[in-house]
């Protein structure tokens, strides 16, 4: 896989530079482009740039409201935000940002976010929040793309669920997960490399399994461990769709099939202010964590890693020697750069192979 590498700061205001050439407002922008390249940084480019081209044609055909700006309605420590169709990253931080606030008033706050879309990794959000000094749960519907436990074929999403937890010192514990054996986004990936997939990813269209990325989109992702993947994928499905008067299963749209009708994706935020228990309950904290990294690594393994830390370690990487993208990605964004009129950056050396 040929990888190039940019600074941080060159591919994010490249990306700006993009969503503001369909029109989108700059702090929207801003927002959708940190978010992305923020994944590419993470190590996780399932949900990096390789997105940007699909929520550029969304905007560009008017399936995302360019200049929608979300409202918020608030009943003591719970609000409601409407995202009016406008981009995900734009609700989802308005909605993150509401609950720390309520939780600033009342020791915890939560939010439901209706009418948005795609925002990328929900962990983006609650590690935000961490590092400010709230515990934060963050969760999303997603359209139907995955199988339910002894069914087959699609019945529910791949509805991602993260939780971060603040320390006093040093990288908050963020556990980002998808409720499918792995993020869809990944498969793309993989399709677009021409690489094969393993076994017990997905399914084909006749619901058998298949290690073919292709036929994996076609047909449907399996749940992670079985009924529990299903479960939680329902169960999430019910809080940031049903009872977030967002749309749930069927009925939600999808990014890249979908061009009749919005997403109408549902978010759900929780926030706990733990500023000023930092102090009482942190050693306690590291002392537990510690005790879990203590465990011998088992064969194979380097070490026993906290949730959230191969990320941080891939963006202190990528902080150093530059934030990698697949060569393929980039030369999509540049064509599409071009036709957009925006100028793009001169690329790093290739990599080799990984």
């Amino acid at each position: 896989m040929s990888l190039l590498l940019f600074p941080r700061e060159e591919l994010t205001a490249l990306a700006e530079r993009m969503l503001g050439a369909t029109g989108l407002a700059e702090h929207a922008a801003e927002l959708v482009a940190e978010s992305l390249v923020d994944a590419d940084r993470r190590g996780v480019a399932s949900h990096g740039l390789i997105r940007l081209p699909i929520y550029i044609e969304r905007l560009r055909k008017g399936m995302v409201d360019r200049t929608a700006v979300p409202t918020v309605k608030t009943s003591g420590a719970r609000a409601g935000v409407d995202g009016h169709n406008a981009m995900g990253a734009l609700v989802a931080s308005e909605a993150m940002g509401v609950a720390c606030a309520l939780a600033d008033d009342y020791g915890i706050g939560t939010s439901v976010a209706c009418h948005s879309n795609h925002c990328g990794t929900m962990g983006f959000y609650a590690r935000r929040a961490a590092t400010k000094g709230y515990l934060a749960v963050a969760m999303s519907n997603a359209p139907v793309t995955m199988t339910y436990h002894g069914g087959r074929t699609r019945a529910v999403g791949t509805n991602p669920l993260a939780v971060a937890i603040p320390r006093p010192a040093g990288s908050p514990v963020v556990l980002d997960v998808a409720s499918s054996a792995v993020a869809r986004g990944k498969i793309i990936v993989a399709e677009r490399k021409g690489e094969s997939i393993p076994a017990g990813w997905g399914v084909d269209p006749d619901g058998r399994p298949t290690t073919v990325a292709a036929e994996a989109l076609e047909g449907a992702v399996l749940p992670f461990a079985g009924p529990k993947g299903s479960g939680l994928a329902l169960v999430i499905d019910v809080l940031c769709g049903v009872l977030a008067g967002a749309a749930s299963g069927p009925d939600i749209g999808d990014m890249y099939e979908n061009w009749d009708r919005p997403q109408n994706v549902g978010h759900v935020f929780l926030a706990a202010r733990l500023t000023e228990l930092l102090d009482r309950y942190g050693p306690a904290l590291e002392e537990f964590l510690q005790t879990v990294q203590d465990v011998p690594a088992a064969e194979g393994f380097d070490s026993v890693l906290l949730p959230g830390e191969p990320e941080e370690r891939a963006a202190q990487l990528a902080d150093r020697r530059g934030v990698p993208v697949v060569a393929s990605t980039w030369t999509e964004l540049c064509a599409l750069a071009r036709e957009l009129g925006v100028e793009v950056p001169v690329g790093a050396p290739e990599l080799s192979s990984s």
